[in-house]
């Protein structure tokens, strides 16, 4: 989805985008038997709009993004909404903010553990969600803030769990250099099954830290967490993102317990890179990999799923760039056969932040 940044003083400001793709999939069902390629076409217009009025900033937003392929049974036409309000007020100590979102999205391209390399083609994920987010300073050096946050997921096609989840947290933040930031957050989640099974509970601690030089951005934290009356486990994650005169580079890997349409809360370890460098003014090119392990969700065991890809990008014009880019995914484990696919394909993107 492409999106505005902040708004004009007392103004509204208007962003137009839109992007249109043509790829071509060596194996869109993931199946580890027989591959079968198909054509993919994607036209995904967007519209977004910022008001900043006084201490109040309003966002809001619509998109949709328009599938069609040469072959409907590996590939379904797909007509796919979501849209966004959210609404943030500041003040001298601090700020509070309200956001609400709906999305529309085929589950295999969602962001969450379902999309593990060997979901149905024609599963979609529908997700609704609305949060708030309250931040004080104490002082000059402490911070606290609290959040909580209401999601409901439905599923069409697969075997997925429609669920809805409640969750709320703390946190304190302390500031021990111009470098150095240290904080430590508890929070909590309560999943509740659609199907009227039984929900459960999720409690957790964290300690982390955020180190900041001159190029480097390091995020570090580590805590444990307990599902329901179970024993006690440990995740965390480390974050570093560096941005040069020429080069940017993110990379993360840690260890999460969240809400899942696979049944109650999912353990995952998850490593990720991206990597971007300026050929020139007009020109970019980058790479991007992730792996992800689902822990023990069934029987047959963990699942690994592994992407990667490069691509260049070019600005033509004012507004316009285009972009050419490979993919290649596999998915293994859960007791089937691995899986890959390969995808190719060229994007032209228009985006005006101030139409």
């Amino acid at each position: 989805m492409l999106f505005a940044g902040q708004g004009r003083a007392d103004a509204w400001q208007h962003t137009v985008g839109t992007r249109i793709s043509t790829e071509y999939d060596t194996n869109p069902a993931m199946s580890p038997e027989r591959s079968e390629g198909i054509w993919r076409g994607l036209f995904d217009p967007s519209y977004t709009l910022t008001g900043s009025v006084g201490e109040n900033v309003i966002t809001t937003g619509v998109a949709v993004q328009i599938a069609r392929a040469s072959d409907k049974t590996l590939s379904p036409d797909r007509d796919s909404p979501s849209a966004f309000l959210n609404w943030v007020r500041t003040n001298e100590s601090g700020e509070f903010g309200i956001a609400s979102r709906y999305a529309e999205t085929a589950t295999r391209d969602a962001d969450g553990v379902e999309a593990n390399g060997r979901v149905p083609v024609t599963s979609t994920s529908i997700n609704r969600s609305l949060s708030a987010n309250w931040r004080h300073e104490l002082s000059e050096r402490s911070t606290l803030s609290a959040d909580a946050a209401y999601e409901k997921v439905s599923y069409e096609g697969g075997a997925f769990t429609d669920y809805s989840s409640r969750s709320g947290g703390l946190r304190f933040g302390y500031t021990m250099s111009e470098q150095t930031t240290s904080f430590i957050r508890v929070s909590g989640n309560k999943y509740t099954p659609a199907d009227g099974g039984p929900s459960s509970s999720l409690a957790d601690a964290t300690l982390g830290m955020n180190w900041r030089t001159e190029y480097w951005d390091w995020i570090l934290q580590a805590g444990k967490v307990r599902v329901g009356g179970g024993s006690s486990d440990t995740q965390g994650s480390v974050e570093a993102h560096y941005a040069g005169q020429r080069a940017q580079l993110t990379l993360s890997a840690g260890r999460a317990v969240r809400p899942s349409g696979l049944g109650g809360f999912v353990k995952a370890d998850h490593v990720r890179g991206g990597w971007i460098y300026a050929l020139s003014e007009y020109t970019n090119m980058g790479a991007d990999l992730e792996r992800q392990k689902i822990l023990s969700t069934t029987i047959s065991g963990d699942t690994t799923s592994n992407t990667s890809g490069v691509w260049l990008d070019h600005e033509l014009a004012a507004f316009w760039r285009i972009r050419t880019y490979v993919q290649r995914r596999t998915s293994q484990g859960g007791g089937l056969e691995s899986a890959a696919s390969n995808v190719i394909g060229l994007a032209l993107s228009y985006l005006n932040p101030d139409f």
